[in-house]
């Protein structure tokens, strides 16, 4: 049965919460075990004492038979007593549980009636009230209104009584628990570890709170991938809690393929965006060695009339001679110099020049990251500059596919998420039961 939501007059919270029906669940459940458990240890124990085991294996194999049917009696106990006592407490919980909402029902009658007489009081005309004062002590309070303030006294002591009752008997029965399975059967370390991880409250609260602000820098990795490395720790951090909480039985597989998904699509965010400045460096040096080839050609271009003019002029002279020949070199030499550093100003332009300013349309066409839309109009720049040159056009091309990926993954891996705690807040149980089944500790035999 439901619990009440609204513990007012009494208390903020359910004063004795738990979930009899779940519990008998799970002594039905473990009566199952236990009854399997008897079945094999029976087995076993018929297995060593078979006296048709032969051959050098026979002792040993009769002696591993009996020590592991003495560990699955010792089991079969543990589930038995546990099951006692697990079934004890359903009973006393249940009861608990009626004789609180009996006296929350009562507190709840007598704070109607007491309401109702504040609010007669609120109404009555001022010169009433005043007359009401000044006999204060001459008349009784309304016996209805005196009897609701007893009634939910007494409704509330009869709470305080049930409530230290439960406290009382879940303590017990956990100490009884704990003494059943206090015996010679030892945990191996690995139920140890999960038992310590069923206890570690502490990591579902760190899983719950990185995975919310994973959600949110997710979703601002949108419009700045930069940020996308924040997000991504908070989903490695989320993923290794859950996975170390699915292995443990404490938690879904659902949860892990779910932080693995947007794990696997936040990467992929961060790579695309790495690959778009990788190309827009790739397209600045590629146009650096295209403007200084063609500044190069150009500049030897405009001195090749020079260079013409001083042969024939050296022709003139007599150009044959040593001295003339020298002097037309060093000529010679000081243009292709020129052309050179022509070539090198080109090139030092186009590296250092300016990233360029983007309009309120192009940051928006990059949901609104504008160092992304300012790389990306760099890229287009030099390829509509060089419009010929494959590699400048192949990059543009290639960095409008990673800038659609950018955004695919971010808004994918957030979506993924933002659905997953929707579903989770807003749906009815179905969801959580559908995790549910999908919890399993690894190596469970059951």
């Amino acid at each position: 049965m439901a619990r009440p939501n609204d513990w007012q007059p009494l208390r903020e919270s359910d004063p004795v919460p738990g979930d009899p029906s779940g519990v008998r669940n799970q002594v039905t459940h473990m009566k199952k075990i236990a009854e399997y458990l008897r079945t094999q240890a029976k087995s076993l124990t018929a297995m060593a004492d078979a006296d048709n085991l032969k051959g050098k294996y026979a002792d040993k194999l009769a002696e591993d038979a009996r020590g592991l049917g003495r560990k699955l009696d010792l089991a079969e106990d543990r589930y038995r007593e546990v099951k006692g006592h697990l079934s004890g407490w359903a009973d006393e919980l249940e009861d608990f549980q009626k004789a609180a909402d009996k006296a929350l029902g009562d507190a709840q009658d007598a704070q109607r009636v007491i309401d109702t007489h504040a609010g007669k009081d609120d109404k009555k005309p001022t010169d009433e009230k005043k007359g009401e004062g000044e006999k204060a002590g001459s008349t009784d309070e309304d016996p209805a209104l005196k009897r609701a303030k007893e009634d939910l006294a007494d409704a509330r002591r009869r709470l305080n009584t049930t409530e230290g009752d439960y406290q009382e008997r879940a303590t017990h029965y956990a100490g009884k628990i704990r003494s059943s399975i206090d015996d010679d059967m030892k945990d191996s370390w690995w139920n140890d570890f999960k038992g310590w991880v069923a206890d570690a409250d502490w990591l579902g609260d760190i899983a719950d709170w990185a995975s919310w602000a994973a959600t949110f820098v997710g979703v601002v990795a949108m419009f700045f991938p930069a940020v996308g490395v924040i997000a991504l720790a908070l989903t490695v951090v989320v993923a290794a809690i859950h996975i170390t909480q699915a292995l443990t039985g404490n938690g879904s597989w659902f949860d892990v393929v779910m932080d693995l998904g947007a794990l696997k699509l936040a990467r992929n965010g961060m790579k695309a965006a790495k690959a778009v400045k990788a190309l827009q460096n790739s397209s600045r040096k590629t146009a650096a060695g295209l403007a200084n080839r063609q500044a190069k050609s150009q500049a030897a271009h405009g001195n090749a009339g020079a260079r013409k003019t001083a042969a024939r002029s050296e022709r003139k002279r007599g150009g044959t001679s040593r001295k003339n020949r020298e002097r037309a070199r060093a000529k010679r030499l000081r243009l292709e110099g020129e052309n050179r550093a022509a070539g090198k100003r080109a090139s030092n332009e186009v590296r250092d020049a300016e990233m360029p300013q983007i309009t309120a349309q192009e940051k928006a066409s990059a949901i609104g990251d504008k160092a992304l839309a300012r790389q990306m109009k760099d890229i287009n720049k030099w390829r509509d500059a060089y419009p010929d040159n494959p590699t400048l056009a192949s990059n543009a091309s290639q960095a409008q596919r990673h800038k659609d990926a950018v955004q695919g993954s971010w808004a994918a891996s957030t979506g993924l998420d933002a659905a997953d705690k929707s579903a989770d807040a807003v749906t009815d149980d179905g969801y959580s039961r559908m995790k549910d089944r999908m919890t399993a500790p690894v190596g469970s035999q059951w």
